[in-house]
């Protein structure tokens, strides 16, 4: 049972390799319960950004998966809020939680 409510889901497609053109092989679909937390922040950028003050918005999506969960640097994860968005990227870090015993508690991926 995991520690956190996963009442989200995302699916995670792995790359099936190349074909003899060298042609990306579409892989396999693996759906995942999950915690998602998404949001943006402001970052202020002494160089200029989008607007005048120098201040450009950066969105940042958190997902929480139970226990080690099979999770590499090269899979694409999608996630559709509730809102209707389809949030899809690659990880950008991928942390394991574990408790004090050294037992895997929580895979924690940022996209």
């Amino acid at each position: 049972m995991p520690i956190v409510p996963m009442k989200q889901t995302i699916t995670v497609q792995r790359g099936g390799g190349l074909d003899e053109w060298g042609n990306p092989i579409p892989g396999e679909l693996i759906t995942m319960n999950c915690r998602v937390d998404e949001g943006t922040r402001l970052s202020a950028s002494r160089s200029g950004g989008l607007d005048r003050n120098g201040e450009t918005a950066v969105s940042f999506v958190r997902i929480l998966l139970d226990k080690l969960a099979d999770i590499r640097y090269d899979d694409i994860l999608t996630f559709t809020n509730e809102l209707g968005e389809e949030i899809t990227g690659k990880p950008k870090e991928i942390n394991v939680r574990r408790n004090v015993g050294g037992k895997p508690i929580l895979t924690e991926v940022k996209l």
